[in-house]
């Protein structure tokens, strides 16, 4: 008998069997029993199923990313669905972390620390849901479930609070005939949602850059001063006519206004403003160096751009700048002796090669110390507040109502999902297929030849010449995603950096919001590489223009 009761209450606990067969992504259909990496193990849907509730339950899988703005909005007001219905339960999704790597459980612990309310929390790497996508849109993506059923009810992208409220009330009205209790506006100035002004409170004009703990003269005043000094120095060339300031001009917003930066030759890509540079957690478009010290010496020994060595620039700072440099680092080796330290080298360079182990660190050093000079330099460029800051501090006036507008159709299309924060970027890297500005006219290959040259590389936080322990990079690899990927431009200042992307190809604004509105190229192209990922907005015909007036305020004039 009490072997029949424990095989009795066995089987009444046991999971209910899941809907059968059909399944699928449509409104009304019963969704598959997805499993997802949770923190402790698999989650299934089927864990959620309540065939035998008395009423309805709504089950809500929300899909986001790090890199996502929008998303972290959401995931810091969770608490407002469970308030809507107590008996709410939230499954969160990560299918990327910060940078748009594939999310791992090893990420969801960052992913929690962003949220105001924990229930479930999985990554989703595959994206299962984008089956139930009506148009590819913003993050996050919400998928509304019937417990009782697991039939869909809803889908939503990036909704504001009102329309996410809303939905999950009108559902429980639909399943329970329950009273649809009235939502209250959450629009705020301007017809704003609290959510859209929380972001733009948010896009305050940066000020001093965080900490660089790998460069121990990062805020030292002489060093800046050093740094200033060889930032616009030509002597640092071999040719006499090429320095930083040529393609990082200070009277043009820190650029150029070329579509490929010029220097000793034409090059590949188009060089950025740098104004905001020492705000970035990576450099470069590929983010193949992880410091701005680092990046400072990129161009240097690269042949189209500086075309130095740091043979050169160690003889340089000895012959124009040895007092400064003293001043702020160690003693300079003695270098009159070139038949010991030839004139120029680099490292595949005969000439350095041939140096011993230890005079060849000294150089590197010193080459890296000339780097954090002019980190230091950049690190106090400041910009002058725009009609963007002057809207956000208060003055309702400072926007026209096409501006206004404008900045709506922002909002609407899901730029904030990438483009907030001071600088307007996520800092993440994201295949958008845009034409490539390489010279042979192959595509580029983005971020995925940028994880080894940053793998490749001895100037990293972690490595040698770093003055800190920066974090290591034995788990990064060129994943899928990053063929054809290339770092999230800030977009405070892009009315003052023409021509746009990373091959300098979109020679206005009205183009790049073109090239972003239709997800780039097409597949077919050969001017580009990578797949365009799923929650790039796609914009109706007439969301380029609309967005041009709020892009033009944004300017980013230097403080002298």
């Amino acid at each position: 008998m009490a072997r029949l009761l424990i095989t009795l209450l066995l089987v009444g606990c046991a999971a209910p069997t899941y809907p059968p067969a059909p399944y699928g992504y449509d409104l009304h259909a019963v969704i598959p029993d997805l499993t997802f990496d949770g923190e402790t193990g698999p989650i299934r849907l089927r864990s959620f199923y309540e065939p035998s509730a008395s009423t309805s339950h709504l089950l809500v899988l929300r899909v986001g990313a790090g890199w996502c703005g929008t998303c972290r909005w959401h995931l810091g007001h969770t608490q407002e669905m469970v308030d809507v219905d107590p008996t709410v339960q939230i499954v969160d999704l990560a299918v990327a972390d910060d940078d748009n790597v594939p999310a791992t459980t090893a990420f969801l612990s960052a992913y929690r620390a962003r949220m105001d309310l924990v229930q479930t929390l999985a990554v989703d790497p595959a994206f299962q849901l984008r089956p139930s996508l009506i148009v590819d849109g913003p993050l996050p993506f919400l998928v509304v479930i019937d417990r009782r059923t697991m039939q869909i009810r809803d889908t939503l992208n990036n909704p504001d609070p009102d329309a996410l409220a809303l939905s999950l009330r009108t559902q429980l009205k639909k399943l329970n005939g329950t009273a649809l209790t009235p939502t209250l506006s959450t629009d705020g100035a301007d017809g704003f949602h609290r959510n859209e002004w929380d972001l733009l409170r948010d896009m305050r004009l940066p000020t001093a850059p965080p900490p660089d703990p790998t460069n121990a003269k990062a805020d030292d005043a002489a060093a800046a001063s050093l740094g200033r000094t060889l930032f616009s120095d030509a002597q640092l060339s071999p040719s006499g006519t090429v320095s930083c300031a040529s393609c990082h001009d200070p009277t043009g917003s820190f650029a150029d206004g070329k579509p490929q930066a010029v220097g000793v030759a034409t090059g590949d890509r188009n060089a950025p403003s740098i104004l905001f540079a020492a705000h970035a957690r990576w450099q470069f478009w590929d983010g193949r160096a992880d410091s701005l010290w680092a990046q400072a010496l990129g161009p240097i020994e690269n042949p189209k751009e500086i075309g130095s060595s740091r043979l050169f620039v160690a003889h340089a700072l000895f012959d124009h700048h040895r007092a400064e440099y003293e001043a702020v680092f160690s003693s300079l080796p003695d270098l009159t002796d070139t038949t010991r330290f030839p004139p120029a080298g680099k490292p595949g360079d005969p000439a350095f090669d041939a140096l011993t182990v230890d005079d060849k660190r000294a150089v590197s050093t010193v080459f890296a110390n000339a780097g954090k000079a002019i980190a230091a330099y950049e690190r106090t460029l400041r910009a002058k507040p725009n009609l963007l800051d002057a809207y956000v501090a208060g003055d309702g006036n400072a926007l026209s109502d096409a501006q206004k507008q404008s900045l709506h159709t922002y909002f609407l299309i899901g730029c904030a999902q990438c483009h907030y924060g001071p600088r307007l970027t996520d800092d993440a890297f994201h295949v958008l297929r845009f034409p490539t500005g390489r010279r042979d006219g192959q595509p580029d290959r983005g971020r995925a030849d940028g994880i080894a040259a940053l793998l490749a590389s001895e100037f990293t936080a972690s490595g040698p010449f770093s003055d800190g322990t920066g974090p290591s990079y034995a788990a990064l690899v060129a994943s899928p995603n990053t063929l054809g990927a290339f770092k999230t431009p800030p977009i405070r200042g892009v009315a003052n950096t023409a021509p746009y992307g990373h091959g300098g190809t979109l020679p206005t604004l009205l183009d790049v919001s073109k090239a972003y509105g239709t997800a780039g190229l097409a597949p077919t192209d050969p001017a580009a590489v990578g797949d365009s990922e799923p929650w790039l907005a796609l914009f109706l015909g007439g969301h380029a223009p609309e967005l041009v007036p709020f892009l033009d305020i944004l300017t980013a004039t230097p403080v002298p």
